[in-house]
């Protein structure tokens, strides 16, 4: 059996790692940190993070350990303008989820342990050679001591000084802005009712108030000029003093738990795959921190590579399948970095005011923008993977329920739970599929009148065919002679 290197064993490379075990191919996973991540880090998990989660079937234990983000709330100069409500996602899970980075990553390697694969800690790449065909690798141990290993393919998710990029020679561009934030995870006393998840903007900076559970607030505080060297630790007096000046009524947090800062940056890689070395996550992209978009758009990047890597190398797709990897990835990437940039220039008032007040007051034009628009960007569901004209080809499956009871899974998302290609229709069968040579990668949905609401959901009509893919995108829509050559292009047809 082929077998993959993946390097870096944050949140990213950790769910590559999960579904590369889902579909049974064999991987190494190594960190070069010699213990696993103990502060919070990235904490804000998106409803389509959450989603692909659920394709593990491991979304609860993520519920059940974080806190339900509902809502955002922004103030413009101590005033309330604007409520980003989740209630009307196309999702089961209307929230986000606010827990610490560890928890998540906790979660994702006890599903890995099942495999009998174990995160390789202290463990560093140094360098690799390709020989026929395979990437003949260098890696140093906890204890200095180099050994090789073969593999026939890469993951790098290393993080924004990735090796693998380094010696992919994959360039990365972009820019930093002027100003750099700083951050700490404090502790309130249990008895105070902290505010809910918020930003907090003046013509100075701004403050973003972001509750996890047990009454710790990670804080994060936008400040001028570059990141200075040696990079800044605010204490807990500094951060106090930022809270009773942008967010009174939280008062003061009695103790610090960690601290850090870090520039805002706006980056992409020049490419995401060189021969059979891929990148993901911070590795590829680094965004800035506002919408929370960094660590849920790698998670994406992850699912998007490996169920493609691992069909490809069991031989059951073509090369061209694993290659959308590329041209998904950068597009729906390239969405979330322009989104950002622009973004943060509004709350960092980089932008002229008089761009900003029409934003920041809202008038009942543009209410819907924020009600509808806005909700369904920081959760992840409006970037999409293709440049296409079709509503919802390239973007998420919405959540809809089954009412006919001829499946074997009762909704749209545990339909992802199965793994296989999903064909959904109101065709009561699917002649494309039958020239299919591996048909048992494939599940065709036929929806009667009763599925009504499940066929509103993804808007065809009586002769159309749509096809979901297993990291929960809408990949095709249309009609039997297009379906054909569109699963001519990326499987094998006899």
């Amino acid at each position: 059996m082929k077998k993959v290197l993946i390097v870096g064993a944050g949140p990213v490379g950790l769910l590559a790692g999960c579904y590369l075990y889902k579909y049974n191919i064999a991987f190494d996973i190594i960190d070069k940190n010699s213990e696993s991540n103990t502060y919070s880090k990235a904490l804000s998990v998106s409803p389509a993070t959450i989603k692909a989660f659920h394709g593990l079937n491991i979304s609860d234990k993520l519920v059940n350990k974080g806190r339900k983000v509902h809502s955002i709330q922004i103030y413009y100069k101590d005033r309330k303008f604007l409520n980003i409500n989740n209630k009307y996602l196309p999702s089961c899970y209307r929230y986000h989820i606010s827990i610490p980075q560890p928890e998540t990553e906790k979660i994702l390697e006890e599903f890995i342990s099942n495999s009998g694969v174990y995160v390789k800690r202290g463990h560093k790449l140094i360098s690799w050679t390709k020989e026929n065909g395979k990437y003949k690798v260098s890696i140093s141990d906890g204890n200095n001591n180099q050994y090789t290993s073969c593999y026939e393919y890469i993951i790098g998710a290393d993080g924004a000084s990735s090796t693998v990029r380094d010696l992919a020679g994959i360039g990365f561009d972009g820019h930093d802005y002027n100003m750099h934030f700083i951050m700490a995870d404090v502790l309130f006393e249990s008895s105070i009712n902290l505010p809910g998840t918020s930003y907090y903007i003046d013509d100075d900076g701004f403050l973003i108030f972001l509750p996890m559970p047990d009454n710790m607030v990670r804080v994060v505080i936008k400040k001028d000029g570059p990141l200075p060297s040696p990079r800044p630790t605010p204490d807990i007096d500094e951060i106090n003093y930022y809270l009773s000046k942008y967010c009174k009524k939280s008062g003061n947090a009695y103790k610090l738990i960690w601290s850090s800062s870090a520039n805002f940056y706006n980056r992409i890689a020049e490419h995401n795959s060189k021969d059979n070395v891929f990148i993901a996550g911070d590795a590829f992209h680094l965004f800035s921190p506002i919408g929370g978009q960094g660590m849920n758009t790698g998670i994406q990047d992850a699912i998007n590579l490996s169920w493609k890597l691992a069909l490809y190398i069991k031989g059951k797709v073509r090369r061209a399948l694993l290659d959308t990897y590329s041209t998904q990835r950068f597009t729906a990437v390239g969405e979330v970095l322009q989104s950002t940039d622009h973004d943060t220039m509004l709350i960092a008032g980089i932008v002229p005011k008089e761009c900003i007040d029409p934003i920041y007051y809202p008038e009942f034009c543009n209410r819907n923008h924020y009600q509808s628009e806005l909700p369904l960007k920081y959760s992840g569901f409006l970037a999409s993977q293709k440049n296409t004209t079709t509503d919802l080809v390239g973007r998420h499956v919405p959540y809809f329920e089954f009412f006919s009871n001829q499946h074997d899974f009762n909704n749209s998302y545990d339909a992802l739970s199965t793994g296989k290609v999903i064909i959904y229709s109101k065709r009561n069968d699917c002649p494309p599929l039958d020239r299919i040579k591996n048909k048992s990668d494939f599940i065709f949905c036929s929806l009667d009148e009763s599925d009504c609401l499940s066929i509103e959901h993804i808007q065809f009509n009586s002769e159309n065919y749509v096809v979901v893919n297993p990291d929960g995108y809408i990949d095709f829509s249309g009609k039997e002679d297009d379906l054909i050559e569109y699963l001519s292009a990326f499987y094998f047809m006899e």
